[in-house]
């Protein structure tokens, strides 16, 4: 069933309205800077109440997939506001090489989702965060895999 909201003074609610508050509903997620390749795959889905969206995504590179630049994700749904650009709404994890999990952690800006991974410097007590790309957080191969969930407001 498609997202009841708004709903607006007078109107009647049926048992279906109010089911289908937070129905999940099926989305193919884009990711740029990511080629899943002939036998790669992706999938998502996203719940919205009101003007907040839940989402969850991933891909599994597979064989033939590759990454040329910063790992981002089109919004499922709308976009995000102006005045929340940047709000972190997002975790994860990816594998770059199939083994070892890194965590990740994403911003909203605009209709975007760019996420970002943890890492540890070799310099004692440095740590920070990198862009997920191609080389981080370490160099992926055709085996990598990648999921995230998060939320959004909409604008």
């Amino acid at each position: 069933m498609a997202n009841p909201f708004p709903f607006s003074s007078g109107d009647v609610l049926t048992a279906a309205n109010l089911n289908a508050i937070g129905e999940w509903t099926a989305f193919t997620p884009t990711f740029n800077n990511v080629s899943l390749g002939a036998s790669g795959a992706s999938a998502g889905k996203y719940a919205q109440i009101n003007d907040v969206v839940f989402w969850q995504a991933y891909f599994d590179l597979n064989s033939t997939g590759s990454i040329s630049g910063h790992i981002n994700m089109s919004l499922p749904v709308g976009t995000s506001p102006a005045t929340m650009s940047y709000e972190t709404g997002t975790i994860g994890w990816c594998q770059p090489i199939g083994s070892g999990i890194f965590n990740i952690m994403g911003y909203t800006a605009t209709n975007q989702i760019y996420f970002y991974s943890y890492y540890t410097s070799s310099v004692p007590g440095h740590a920070g965060i990198a862009q997920v790309n191609a080389t981080a957080p370490a160099t992926w191969n055709s085996s990598g895999r990648f999921f995230a969930t998060g939320w959004y407001e909409l604008a």
